[in-house]
């Protein structure tokens, strides 16, 4: 099941080689600066993966907006 799951994983279609797929083996996306993670999202190499990293900025802004607690220190 979880190759299933993986498969199908917005990033996992990216290259190996790519520079977000090398940036992400490296940073997480829940705890780099918001400046930083808006700027990966303008330069996705596919809409899939901007919509996978869009959805992540969204997820920190409810927590920041449900809890008053930034994730990115």
């Amino acid at each position: 099941m979880a190759v299933s799951i993986l498969s199908s994983h917005p990033i996992s279609a990216l290259p190996r080689d790519s520079e977000l797929s090398q940036i992400l083996e490296l940073r997480d996306p829940f705890l780099i600066p918001v400046a930083d993670l808006e700027l990966l999202i303008q330069e996705a190499p596919t809409a899939l993966a901007q919509g996978y990293l869009w959805g992540v900025l969204d997820a920190r802004r409810m927590l920041k907006a449900c809890t008053g607690l930034e994730v990115a220190i």
